[in-house]
């Protein structure tokens, strides 16, 4: 009975749509890396990883984070406000992309230093993250009205299309990493393009110039987020370089591979949170105590939910890595560590939406980002005695930050609807 409730429900059916999606993108990215494989060599593989270092960590700041506050007002303000927010993300938007763009030139022997890429691959890199946030956007709309097709369709699209022009640049005509680069930014340019066009024609960008307070609501919740951004890319990317720094390139390989493992459980949980999280700003803009211990349950539920994927995927690794993968037997010490980190990262996102609805992102910055220093510091501190420690580190810090945003939030809903027990 508990299973027919949940494959009748329209929050599973959507968000079961969105990790079918997401799955799907995922499978074409991992040919479009077999793509490269086959006709790139290794150090091309570095100067295009790079480019991705730059274009997420650039990504983090390009609008500020203010695209997010148009999802907690979406179902509680007008159409011309939702019109002025999105006016806000564009503007701070160009805003950003100027700066960026004056302080290449004023900087660039020095950004060329650290970055290891040249002042035109640093314009691409910038001018790329800029073109993003306008898919995005339409991204975002679309997941707000729950058009999954439509969302689904859009994101495949230029999946697809990037599969096709990076074959087609990298190998028919032989531009080594830069094709893969050139794919990237032009699939990024047309489907903005194409963004800006449905986005203008679904009356949603308008010349509506925002009011003062859209700005400030927009920064007072984005900015407090730039640290807990920061913080995911600081954890997930620090580690390698760690590893790599107290052992080798071999445990960087091992440890990599059994976290492959654990990013589909984050895909899983990302995808599921693309559709729950408007059922969660749905029911808390419109909420009284009963729905709100009805979102309580359904959020138990979804835990329960993760935790069975987890364990599954955690098996089904254990099993096949001996089987399919037995140079990389070595890994399967990493998968408990790394898959119940993941799991928690996804027990995070269960909770994490109603502080964004509440607009509590400088308490979630605090949470994130202590978490994430306290990661770091541990990592530095113990992965010379064991990469098994780094693995453990994960779990830890992903568990010490959905135990604070879930403490907090229930905290909060307690406050708004003093509504105890769950």
């Amino acid at each position: 009975m508990i299973i027919q409730r949940i494959l009748n429900n329209k929050n599973f059916r959507n968000g079961a749509l969105f990790a079918l999606f997401s799955f799907f993108n995922t499978g074409i990215n991992f040919v479009i890396m077999m793509v490269m494989a086959r006709f790139i060599k290794p150090d091309s593989y570095g100067q295009l990883s790079l480019f991705t270092t730059m274009v997420s960590l650039l990504s983090i700041f390009i609008c500020l984070n203010t695209n997010g506050f148009i999802g907690v007002n979406f179902f509680s303000s007008s159409k011309e406000k939702i019109q002025r927010l999105l006016n806000v993300v564009v503007l701070t938007t160009l805003l950003a992309y100027m700066v960026m763009l004056t302080a290449m030139c004023c900087f660039t022997s020095a950004l060329e230093e650290v970055s290891g890429l040249t002042i035109v691959y640093q314009f691409y890199a910038i001018s790329f993250c800029a073109l993003n946030v306008m898919n995005a956007l339409l991204l975002d709309v679309w997941r707000l009205e729950e058009k999954v097709w439509r969302y689904g369709t859009f994101s495949v699209l230029l999946v697809i299309c990037n599969l096709i022009l990076t074959v087609l640049f990298v190998g028919f005509l032989r531009w080594d990493w830069q094709g893969r680069m050139y794919a990237q930014v032009i699939t990024c340019a047309g489907f903005a393009v194409l963004a800006f066009y449905i986005l203008t024609k679904k009356n949603y960008l308008r010349m509506v110039f925002p009011k003062k307070e859209d700005f400030v609501g927009a920064y007072r919740f984005g900015i407090p987020l730039i640290p807990h951004t920061t913080s995911f890319w600081l954890r997930q990317g620090l580690d390698r370089y760690v590893i790599n720094a107290f052992t080798t390139q071999a445990m960087v390989g091992l440890f990599s591979f059994a976290a492959n493992f654990a990013n589909i459980i984050q895909i899983i949980g990302s995808a599921f949170n693309a559709s729950y999280s408007v059922n969660i700003y749905k029911t808390l803009a419109t909420a009284n105590i009963d729905s709100v211990k009805l979102l309580r349950r359904n959020c138990w539920y979804l835990v329960g939910v993760y935790f069975v994927i987890t364990l599954l995927i955690f098996l089904f690794a254990s099993l096949l890595i001996p089987f399919a993968f037995p140079q990389y037997n070595d890994c399967i010490i990493y998968l408990f560590p790394l898959c119940g980190g993941a799991m928690f990262q996804c027990f995070y996102l269960v909770y994490v939406n109603i502080l964004f609805f509440y607009k509590k992102t400088k308490i979630l910055m605090y949470i994130t980002f202590t978490c994430s220093l306290l990661h770091c510091i541990m990592s530095l501190l113990l992965t010379k005695y064991g990469v098994i420690y780094t693995a453990y580190i994960s779990l830890f810090s992903n568990m010490l930050i959905f135990m604070g945003v879930y403490g907090y939030s229930k905290r909060i809903l307690r406050i708004c609807f003093k509504a105890d027990g769950d």
